[in-house]
């Protein structure tokens, strides 16, 4: 009975799904349109989270054709000051680290929808 018991609990564990991804690696991974970002201006919001208005300048395009070298975009990023709490914080950028940064890397839909946000180092 227990060596029944056993191949039983072996077939459930085989059988079982993973958890799922990390959501944001997913969005990076089925992004159509991927750049660098020069940074010229960061607009924080008033309240400790938000949307920071970016302001940058396309450097490199990595996958896609749509966005060129030398482009100028302004995007919304969802960004949460320093120690804020909430769902919607932990997938924003930290408003602090961003208004330092110099560079960013932005991954976009086919419709150039904005789906994720990184700092970048280019060195």
């Amino acid at each position: 009975m227990s060596a029944l018991l056993a191949a039983f609990v072996l077939a459930q564990a085989a059988s079982a799904t993973p958890p799922p991804a990390d959501a944001r690696q997913h969005a990076r991974d089925k992004a159509a349109e991927i750049v660098v970002l020069q940074v010229r201006h960061v607009g924080v919001p008033r309240g400790v989270r938000g949307n920071c208005f970016v302001a940058a300048t396309v450097v490199r395009a990595e996958p896609g054709v749509k966005l060129k070298v030398g482009r100028n975009l302004r995007l919304s990023v969802p960004c949460a000051a320093p120690g804020a709490s909430g769902s919607d914080v932990e997938h924003g950028v930290d408003q602090a680290a961003l208004r330092r940064s110099s560079y960013g890397r932005a991954f976009f839909d086919e419709r150039l929808k904005l789906i994720a946000y990184d700092l970048f180092d280019l060195n």
